[in-house]
């Protein structure tokens, strides 16, 4: 036979039938892979080095054949899986990429066993394999209303995209490395739309169900996007969004919106569902007999290597406070963690200053933490602040904030704590005697001075709270403070005033909308004590607040704002030490 006649039967033999149909026209072509298997095509190409065949079957791939001609092509497929060498690498990867999932439960099954053959037989292609699996989890389109035909059809292909990868990692258990890393580079760009996003982040929680043995390695992909979103939309966007200004906020609360849950700006309502999905994820696995216990301690872990480090947060954090809601053990483990931190001299200063935030941010906020564990606490940190004032007496030291940062923020957060909850810890003569014995006085009294670089809200609340139950005289200082800070700027007009310590407060008020409402029933707001609203229900501390003022109450007019201080976070501080809190940077004392 020639050259040309075997040409021209392998030809025919491939090309699709074309029956003409009722109008005397040619329907629309429909391969029969059947007729040639592909183990033919792949031994003429392996025996005789003839290209036509194999060419021709992959133009046909690219057509969208019938279920049942599907379901052949991938039972011959698995039966040549021992030919398809690197060679053959267009092939497989025209296979790996046909449509599949919208198929029948019997054309899926065909595909299934030729990739699991092929994994097997053939390694080379695991990650071309795990690729394409792994770019189905992103959906194609946002996901239809529940209840619905495709809705379900949705949920069902997606179910059986995730019994191909768990059937992979039953017979090759190394290749979940390879869905990991393909995961992480995979994961949908923050600003994608929020329905690729979400849609990805149930896919990979959804994993953590049959491939718990690497419940970290997937949850830590999902807290380091978290962290993404959480610091691509900071408060003050969201707030500048969502309240532009007073009109705007009068005409939402006179016409409402299409709906009243969903965030304005887009990436704060992708990290809105983001954050629901997974309080959700916490809630339906605590619920699980001995799953909580090991959840915690995962986003513990996560809580320190990678929420802890990062600067100014502000809703990612809330996952670790969710989490501590369930157990009070949790709550415990998770403060002393952080006050090991504190202890911890091969820690770095900023670690160890964030610790004490977090402290003093739990033990203010959140309802689940009992008063006599806030109570423990307060009595740990002031004996810290005992023993360090007596060291630094029997030592020569300078006052600067940087020589002494942990030991400014454990004092800031004692009167951070007093302050916020004085309602509680001045409900009885039991409490007060407690409060008396923490020796306040001599702690605002010692010569490194701490009140002089606390945030003026948290200095002057604890001044009034002090005052009024005779712990501790404040104000006498606060004002030596506030003429220092004043004599500095006169002395030398290109000198900054003193520095201010930079605190974050990782538990301020929740602003996303439907997952706050998770956080909000073991959240805490402020409550003005008596003594403020005696004082005309002002949340500053009554008459020792107009004291402390009146020493440079008209400074700012005559100071230009090139020579005021910046606050870290890039707040402007004025001379006298007060503060323009944004809504993220306040201590929360407001009703």
């Amino acid at each position: 036979m020639s050259t040309i006649t075997e040409k021209r039967r392998v030809s025919s033999i491939l090309k699709p039938q074309s029956p003409p149909n009722g109008n005397g026209t040619p329907s629309r072509n429909k391969v029969r892979f059947a007729v040639l298997s592909v183990e033919s095509v792949l031994q003429d190409v392996l025996d005789n080095s003839r290209l036509t065949g194999y060419e021709e079957l992959l133009q046909n791939l690219q057509e969208d054949p019938e279920d049942d001609q599907f379901q052949q092509l991938f039972l011959e497929a698995k039966q040549a899986v021992p030919l398809m060498k690197p060679r053959f690498g267009k092939l497989v990867e025209h296979l790996l990429a046909t449509r599949w999932l919208n198929r029948t439960a019997e054309a899926q099954e065909a595909y299934k066993q030729f990739v699991v053959e092929l994994s097997i037989v053939q390694k080379n292609y695991c990650t071309m394999t795990i690729s394409k699996l792994v770019q189905l989890l992103i959906p194609e389109k946002a996901k239809p209303t529940p209840g619905s035909t495709e809705c379900e059809d949705q949920e069902r292909q997606m179910r059986s995209l995730h019994d191909l990868i768990m059937r992979l990692q039953n017979v090759i258990p190394m290749i979940f490395d390879v869905v990991l890393t393909l995961l992480r580079k995979k994961f949908p760009y923050y600003k994608r739309p929020t329905y690729e996003v979400i849609g990805f982040l149930c896919n990979v929680l959804q994993m953590t169900e049959y491939a718990s043995i690497y419940c970290d390695e997937l949850l830590d992909i999902v807290f380091c996007e978290l962290l993404q979103l959480d610091v691509n939309v900071p408060r003050s966007v969201i707030e500048d969004t969502e309240y532009p200004d007073e009109e705007m906020m009068f005409e939402m609360t006179e016409t409402g919106g299409d709906d009243e849950d969903t965030m304005k700006h887009p990436v704060a309502e992708t990290l809105d569902q983001y954050m629901e999905i997974v309080l959700n994820y916490i809630h339906q696995t605590v619920k699980v007999d001995g799953q909580g216990d090991r959840l915690f301690k995962i986003i513990l872990n996560q809580f320190e290597t990678h929420i802890l480090p990062t600067h100014n947060t502000d809703h990612t954090q809330f996952v670790i406070f969710y989490i501590c809601s369930f157990k009070l053990s949790y709550a415990e483990h998770f403060i002393s963690s952080l006050w090991k931190n504190v202890n911890n001299l091969n820690k770095s200063p900023t670690v160890r200053q964030t610790s004490v935030g977090y402290i003093a941010s739990m033990l203010a906020r959140a309802k689940f933490v009992p008063l006599n564990y806030i109570k423990s606490m307060l009595v740990e940190m002031s004996h810290w602040v005992h023993a360090y004032i007596q060291r630094c007496d029997s030592m020569h030291y300078n006052q600067t904030l940087k020589a002494h940062l942990v030991f400014y923020a454990v004092c800031q957060a004692i009167f951070y704590v007093v302050a916020f909850r004085a309602n509680h810890l001045t409900s009885s003569s039991k409490n007060l005697a407690f409060l008396q014995s923490l020796q306040l006085s001599s702690i605002v009294t010692c010569q490194l001075n701490p009140l002089r670089v606390c945030l003026p809200t948290v200095a002057t609340a604890f001044a009034g709270i002090t005052r009024a139950y005779q712990l501790a005289y404040c104000h006498t200082i606060l004002e030596r403070n506030a003429r220092r800070k004043l004599a500095t700027v006169y002395k030398n007009s290109t000198q900054l005033p003193e520095e201010c310590l930079d605190t974050f407060f990782p538990f301020d008020p929740y602003m996303l909308k439907k997952s706050g409402k998770r956080i909000e029933e073991f959240y805490l707001q402020y409550q003005a004590h008596e003594i403020d609203e005696e004082d005309g229900g002002e949340t500053s501390v009554g008459k020792g607040r107009k004291r402390y003022e009146s020493v440079s109450e008209d400074v700012d007019d005559f100071i230009p704002e090139s020579k005021r201080h910046k606050h870290a976070d890039g707040h402007g501080v004025d001379v006298s030490g007060e503060m323009s809190f944004s809504y993220g940077t306040s201590p929360g004392f407001h009703s």
